[in-house]
């Protein structure tokens, strides 16, 4: 298992940390920022951490901005940082209502040079977006945002599993109050990425360090032994009224530990 922090945990920076996440307005702000200073900035901080890897939030490289030459210099700067882009993270929308944008996503990721894409989106689109996947031989992860384990059940029943697995979000699975280890348990070898999430209470999207909230990090890290799984880790500490880096840079340390 390697370990890494999702970008979007720096979603409120762009705004200035106000509090609430207003995650359009953080997107459009942090789509507008030049993509080389912004990831460069964020590498820096998170050093301490020593990241195996970072995983890009789409708007950190939209497909928007990024050209082959600007991700060329990217990919070389997460070199210099030890790290190299282990997913491309965010919403992905259905081709049958946007093939443009969906198309983008992979070209980007393609770029980056991202195995993975892990992704918000309709369960109904997954067939759709499953001749991309083959097309630039890069996976879809579907990242369980409101969904309960039964829904994730259903998106893997009906899939490739070539190119189709879940991206377990942690924090964001304990919210719904479904218990991740036991969704291990079910999903089993389908899990293909990561997100590893805190949550103080169910029902609250706040993010907190790992360990310090309802997840039971030492229990999900025993079955993911238990499994055998040998992805990602992404730390995802979301925050609106604070800089994050501290508490990812514990909670990578908490995994190491535990590793």
């Amino acid at each position: 298992m390697k370990l890494s922090c999702v970008t979007a945990s720096y979603v409120g920076e762009g705004l200035g940390y106000p509090g609430p996440i207003d995650w359009n307005l953080a997107s459009t702000v942090i789509e507008r920022q030049p993509i080389l200073e912004t990831v460069a900035s964020l590498l820096r901080r998170l050093a301490p951490a020593k990241l195996d890897g970072i995983e890009l939030w789409m708007p950190h490289a939209s497909p928007n901005n990024l050209t082959p030459v600007l991700a060329g210099r990217l990919r070389r700067l997460m070199a210099l940082h030890g790290t190299t882009c282990c997913a491309y993270a965010g919403s992905l929308p259905d081709p049958a209502l946007d093939s443009d944008g969906a198309e983008s996503a992979f070209q980007a990721a393609m770029l980056l040079r991202a195995p993975v894409i892990a992704a918000h989106l309709s369960p109904a689109a997954v067939p759709r977006l499953t001749s991309l996947c083959a097309q630039y031989g890069i996976r879809l992860a579907f990242e369980n945002g409101a969904e309960r384990l039964q829904e994730l059940r259903a998106v893997v029943a009906g899939s490739d599993p070539a190119w189709v697995g879940i991206n377990l979000d942690t924090g964001n699975l304990a919210a719904q109050g479904d218990d991740p280890v036991q969704a291990l348990r079910e999903l089993g070898s389908r899990i293909i990425h990561m997100h590893f999430k805190d949550v103080p209470a169910v029902g609250s999207h706040d993010c907190v360090a790992l360990g310090r909230g309802i997840v039971d990090v030492k229990g999900i890290m025993q079955e993911l032994k238990a499994l055998n799984y040998g992805g990602w880790l992404s730390v995802e500490v979301e925050t609106g009224d604070r800089d994050p880096t501290d508490e990812i840079v514990t909670s990578i340390e908490l995994l190491r530990s535990l590793l």
